[in-house]
């Protein structure tokens, strides 16, 4: 696959097609079926928000759109995402995505826009039938729209990709519990982020270069069987009576949250005085942890069953599954991964982040882990007020 290189800088946000003949579908949910937009021949492509867009086009929104809708918004009436042939919405995940697609449809006509709706229940049959029905619609409609029909060969080609990521990533995201040390969090998130925005190759080359090398040292200390049964646990949801209890000169914190760009949390931490790559052992962004967890696609599956149940069986998500599990998983990571602190992100006007922020710190202070609250928005426009809270919560957990 030939695909355009990304610009990976404040002022742009999708990636920028290589050939005219590229179509490059816009997609602003993290839980997209990326292979089979991938076996359609086009490129999915992971809308960014950014930091430069301005306000303005509010009088064209709800008054309870989340600072993301309204930044992708702002964009796009701003004269941005030009390159994207067209963008994707999910349906049922969120009332602030669901109404902003609706408005714009309205508000700019002349894009394309696609919807794929999933099922409120977490997993069991019903629901794999229906997004996968879901699933077969949106393939369709790909078809119709952009004439490239869905291949067979592409998909189990997408699918490979895909899956090679999921397991290179995971690996990190593993070694990093036992040792943060090993690879920069700020240089997983940017590997991940590229993927998302650019799935080739060559960003599967580089994930899997920087796993194999953490991999390595860990054999070398006898802890890569941890490190594995670590990721099966993490993909499980269980953890399995895995514990780490090694000693910590350094304070290790998790980062749990919303559609919050990992790349923003780890760029934080670096301002507040403290190397963020040392501090964050694990986050459970969307952007970040649950999606790279996300199960393996089943090659000898029929495509849309197989996409529906790797979708279904992301862990943690608050559209799939009720409060209670999550915050039992959360405490199962806290008390077993030596965690010191938690951070909860809290992306602004997200009724989904602000009414289970108060959950989460209850549940932390359940287990004795201290916790902070940390409103932000995709402009980080409080970046200095940010940047004092997260060093002062450090300096407590010292």
């Amino acid at each position: 696959m030939s695909h355009g290189v990304v610009v990976e800088d404040s002022r742009q946000v999708p990636m920028e097609p290589s050939t005219s003949q590229e179509t490059i579908l816009g997609y602003v949910y993290p839980h997209t079926p990326l292979e089979l937009i991938l076996a359609h021949g086009i490129t999915p492509s992971l809308v960014r928000e950014s930091p430069n867009a301005h306000g303005g086009f509010e009088a064209s929104l709800q008054t309870f759109s989340c600072s993301l809708t309204r930044n992708l918004f702002s964009q796009r009436a701003g004269g941005g995402l030009s390159s994207l042939s067209g963008l994707l919405f999910p349906s049922n995940t969120c009332d602030s995505l669901h109404n902003v697609e609706d408005i714009w449809r309205h508000r700019f006509p002349e894009d394309q826009i696609f919807r794929l709706t999933y099922p409120a229940a977490r997993f069991d049959e019903d629901s794999v039938r229906f997004l996968s029905e879901e699933l077969r619609i949106f393939s369709e409609s790909l078809k119709n729209t952009f004439g490239r029909p869905l291949s067979k060969d592409g998909f189990l080609s997408a699918a490979s990709l895909v899956n090679n990521f999921r397991s290179a990533a995971q690996t990190l995201y593993s070694c990093r519990i036992l040792d943060p040390s090993l690879v920069p969090y700020s240089e997983v998130a940017r590997m991940v982020r590229e993927f998302l925005t650019t799935p080739n190759v060559n960003a599967v080359r580089q994930i899997n270069e920087s796993a194999s090398a953490t991999s390595q040292v860990l054999d070398e200390r006898g802890q890569l069987g941890t490190a594995k049964s670590l990721q099966e646990g993490l993909l499980a949801g269980t953890l399995g009576d895995i514990e780490i209890a090694a000693e910590s000169n350094t304070p290790r914190v998790m980062v749990v949250g919303g559609m919050v760009e990992p790349q923003a949390i780890a760029s934080l931490f670096k301002g507040s005085g403290k190397s963020g790559d040392d501090v964050v052992v694990l986050d459970l962004l969307s952007f970040g942890f649950k999606t790279v967890f996300t199960p393996q696609v089943n090659l000898k599956d029929d495509p849309f069953v197989a996409t529906a149940r790797s979708i279904l069986g992301i862990p943690s998500e608050p559209t799939q599954e009720g409060l209670p599990g999550r915050l039992e998983f959360l405490k199962r990571l806290l008390s077993r991964l030596l965690i010191h602190g938690l951070v909860v992100c809290e992306q602004s006007f997200c009724d989904p982040d602000q009414f289970e922020a108060p959950s989460l710190v209850k549940a932390a202070s359940e287990v004795c882990v201290p916790s902070i609250r940390l409103p932000i928005d995709p402009e980080l426009s409080d970046r200095a007020r940010l940047e004092g809270r997260i060093q002062s919560f450090l300096e407590t957990l010292d």
